[in-house]
């Protein structure tokens, strides 16, 4: 691919990873994001420990992705949990294996990461041109004719051509750090097909037990109860606990399963932490 030229939308990990590996191929990267600078989410994740990955064995870590654990797994064959590992090793960042199996950096931060990242996407080792990047630009989308991409700046609005662009758009779940689902309609305005955003790692309110209407008879809207948590004497004194050494086991309308021991922390309306967000894709049906 010399001489060619990949416009990446979006400065999060998987945005990054792209350019890496692209600008390892020899090809002129573009890197396009609408916050100031990148890895915003990646950077608030490490000030909860920074979780890289897991240790667990290649089958069972494939579970975590349900029904598109097929196409994942050939994916992780190339890239798993030990290629990130060595990965970060080449940043200069040591990883470890937690009490629960999870891996962390070192000093369990993610800035020291996203800081040698970044130099090596600047600077190759290769020695040939790294990443340009473009910080402030929110994609609008393309011209009429289709041929350049559109992005809002500081400056006004700019444009730019590529032989290729990768979308690395994130979800819609941090709007505050980018994450606002505003390319939806972008692509769908364009005839692409794009399944609903849903929930991934989620968190569970608990809701009021109602008593149901007899049968035939419908739920007045005003007995519909909005979820309001756990009583009072267990917010104020369990909500932001970690319970350890917990085993969830549930089964949805489809008949899968889900069984599996870990931790979660109480809210003060509801359950979140590892262990829910393990089986969080499968409760959320």
């Amino acid at each position: 691919m010399q001489n060619k030229k990949v416009v990446v939308i979006g400065g999060g990990p998987a945005g990054l990873m792209a350019a890496e590996v692209l600008v390892n191929a020899g090809v002129a990267v573009d890197l396009y994001d609408a916050m100031p600078s990148v890895g915003r989410k990646f950077l608030l994740a490490g000030k909860g420990g920074m979780n890289l990955t897991h240790s667990e064995s290649a089958d069972r870590f494939s579970e975590r992705y349900g029904d598109r654990r097929t196409q994942i797994e050939a994916l992780l064959r190339g890239f798993g949990a030990p290629e990130l590992r060595a990965w970060a090793q080449d940043l200069g960042i040591e990883t470890f294996v937690g009490s629960s199996g999870r891996v962390f950096p070192k000093d369990m931060k993610a800035a020291p990461l996203l800081r040698a990242w970044l130099q090596r996407l600047r600077h190759p080792a290769h020695g040939g041109a790294g990443v340009a990047f473009h910080m402030r630009h929110r994609w609008l989308g393309w011209s009429d004719d289709g041929r350049e991409l559109r992005f809002e700046s500081p400056e006004g609005e700019v444009r730019a051509q590529a032989d290729a662009v990768v979308l690395a758009l994130g979800g819609g779940s941090w709007a505050r750090l980018g994450s606002n689902g505003a390319w939806v309609p972008l692509l769908a305005s364009r005839g692409v097909a794009v399944a609903p955003l849903l929930p991934a790692n989620c968190g569970f309110d608990v809701a009021l037990q109602r008593k149901l209407p007899p049968e035939g008879q419908a739920l007045p809207v005003q007995a519909v109860p909005a979820p309001v948590g756990w009583s009072e004497f267990f917010a104020s004194r369990f909500a932001g606990q970690p319970f350890k050494t917990v085993a969830i086991r549930c089964t949805d309308g489809l008949g899968r399963s889900f069984e599996r021991k870990g931790e979660f922390v109480a809210t003060t309306t509801g359950v979140e932490g590892s262990l829910i967000y393990a089986a969080s894709s499968l409760l959320r049906e």
